[in-house]
Order: structure tokens, then sequence, then C-alpha cells
């Protein structure tokens, strides 16, 4: 007896779909590169411009009394390949704290400023506790691929003591 195996022939459909899962396949390869590489660069000019690069984030603070005004000119540079969108806001515990939201939204190689304030109306309430909490969010958007939100306390930006 003699066995005599017989191959399938391959159909012209199974060929596309292959061909198509082929295709689909290197272009996610290549946006995920692509978006990693772009989050790279912008983390990089940032974490450069922040840490006190060629054009670092520029603080200024305003007493007048008890009132007090923190305002950071923050330079948000775009070395990547999708445009960026930055925000800075706060979420504050008394009625005496007001704080501007920042947003700026910066194209692929371009630049962009953050102007960023935090006013204390009374600084009595500081001077007595102490401790000045400013609950805030950075986020920081790659759309439509990545996004990070980071929670922080912006309190560390007002002086201790306040209006002396």
């Amino acid at each position: 007896m003699i066995f005599v195996q017989v191959k399938p022939k391959t159909t012209r459909g199974t060929w596309a779909l292959r061909a198509v899962t082929a295709a689909v396949t290197i272009i996610v390869i290549l946006v995920l590169g692509t978006v990693a590489y772009s989050a790279y660069q912008d983390y990089s000019a940032i974490k450069s411009e922040l840490a006190g690069g060629s054009s670092p984030a520029v603080g200024t603070e305003t007493r007048n009394g008890t009132s007090e005004a923190i305002t950071l000119d923050i330079p948000i540079p775009n070395h990547g390949l999708y445009t960026l969108n930055v925000t800075i806001a706060c979420t504050y515990p008394t009625s005496n704290v007001v704080c501007t939201t920042a947003h700026v939204s910066v194209p692929p190689g371009g630049q962009g400023t953050l102007l960023f304030e935090i006013n204390v109306t009374n600084m009595t309430q500081f001077e007595n506790s102490g401790n000045l909490n400013v609950n805030g969010t950075v986020a920081i958007v790659m759309p439509p691929f990545a996004s990070v939100s980071v929670q922080t306390n912006f309190g560390g930006f007002v002086s201790q003591g306040g209006g002396s």
C-alpha cells in the first residue's frame, strides 16, 4: 500500500489575509516606534529645560502685605514627531488660594510657553499651620497615542512664613 499525501491548495483569500496581517503588523510596529521615539525626545527636552537648560523655567514671587503671588514661566519644547499638549491645573483646600489653569499645545519642532500662577490672598492661614496644600495635576498628552497625568502639591512654591 502506497500513501500519497496531498497538500491542499492555498486559496487567494488565504494569501490576501496573510498579506493584510503582515501589513497591519508592520504599520503597528512603525507607529509604536515613532510614538516611543517622540515621547523620549519630548521627555529629554522638557527634563533639560526644567533642570536649567538653555532657557530654564523662570519663577517670580510677589508679596503684598499678607498676600503672595507666584508665577512660573515654563518653556515647553517639542522635539518629537507629534503635537504635545501640556496642562497644569490645581485644586485647593481654601478659598484664599487661587490658581490659574495653564495649557499649551506645541506642534512638532516648535516651542511653547506655559504660564502658571498661584495666588494666596491671605498668608495668615499658612503662617498658623505652617503647611499649605495646593493639590495639582500636571498632564502631558501626545494625542491620540499617549498621556501622563501626575498629581503633586504646589504648596512648596509658597514661601514659608508668608508676607514678611
